[in-house]
């Protein structure tokens, strides 16, 4: 009787023993920064490896945020990282501290202790990192602590440079950026003699209208080819005088007939009749205003003839 009650406990011990523990959050290893050569602005970075079963998360609050920090130090960022190559359950914490403060001499700071706390439903757990110590040197030696202006000794000298060179370099580039939007704009019709011709800007304002076929639109289109016309004319252009504008202008006479099939639907489309000569949209009117813009063009490189302004009679 005695030997089977020694066996029971002997039994009951070695299931106690290997039976596992409870799975939480456990500290496997704290890797540690050098300890020496810190000065101000540097980063201090401590590396934790810790064990978290499953379940387990930070709790709200449980890990500081960027930002935090005393006098000394702020955290500047916190990374979390899998490592299953240290333990099935591993993760990194990698929290990099940078250093706020500005030390005269030598000196010994002493990093505060951190907690880190994790919770699973009601249960939490938490990670304690404790203190750590390191060595900061100051920017500059200070010979006194009165007057820190006068006592820094100058030891930097700057190094000269020849401007002339990058200066002659930025010319070169913005003289020919200039000279490149000049053609642009010479080649686009927007500069020197191109742009004081009437039909070249009629034709420019109704090619960006040809996307629109509303009624606005073609009004719009009829008025720039009027405007055009009056401008060339140095009067207004009726349809009535039209033939007296060919007579003044005759690099147009081969649009006669065209203007006069314009002009007469420009009349439609003001008083709301219907279109007339196929003039039912902006486009419509592209072609004629091409035409008299190329002819424009080779009239105004030919030899100056002054004209008669027309009658302003209607």
């Amino acid at each position: 009787m005695k030997r089977s009650s020694a066996s029971a406990l002997l039994s009951l011990l070695l299931f106690a023993c290997s039976a596992p523990a409870a799975a939480t959050v456990a500290l496997k290893q704290i890797e540690w920064p050098r300890n020496f050569g810190y000065r101000l602005g540097d980063t201090v970075p401590v590396t934790l490896t810790l064990d978290v079963a499953a379940g387990w998360a930070p709790d709200r609050d449980g890990l500081p945020e960027p930002g935090q920090g005393d006098r000394q130090f702020e955290l500047r960022q916190l990374t979390v990282r899998d490592a299953p190559e240290r333990c099935g359950n591993c993760r990194v914490y990698t929290l990099e501290w940078q250093l706020m403060k500005s030390v005269r001499a030598p000196q010994t700071l002493r990093m505060a202790p951190q907690s880190l706390r994790f919770r699973k439903d009601n249960a939490v757990a938490e990670i304690k990192v404790p203190a750590f110590e390191i060595s900061t040197a100051p920017l500059l030696h200070w010979a006194s602590k009165k007057d820190i202006v006068s006592s820094v000794h100058p030891g930097y000298l700057a190094t000269e440079f020849d401007t002339r060179a990058p200066l002659l370099r930025a010319l070169g580039w913005g003289v020919a950026g200039v000279l490149l939007l000049l053609a642009g704009l010479w080649a686009g019709g927007r500069l020197g003699g191109q742009r004081a011709r009437p039909f070249a800007r009629a034709w420019r304002s109704v090619r960006a209208l040809c996307a629109r076929s509303d009624a606005d639109a073609l009004q719009q289109a009829f008025r720039a080819l009027h405007g055009a016309c009056n401008e060339t004319a140095g009067a207004t252009v009726f349809a009535s005088n039209l033939p007296d504008f060919i007579a003044h202008n005759p690099a147009f006479a081969d649009q006669s007939e065209a203007l006069r099939t314009a002009f007469a639907a420009s009349r439609a489309c003001f008083y709301g009749l219907p279109p007339q000569g196929g003039y039912d949209s902006p486009a419509a009117l592209l072609r004629l205003l091409a035409a008299l813009r190329d002819r424009e063009k080779l009239r105004a490189k030919g030899p100056s003839v002054r004209q008669a302004p027309l009658s302003r009679a209607a």
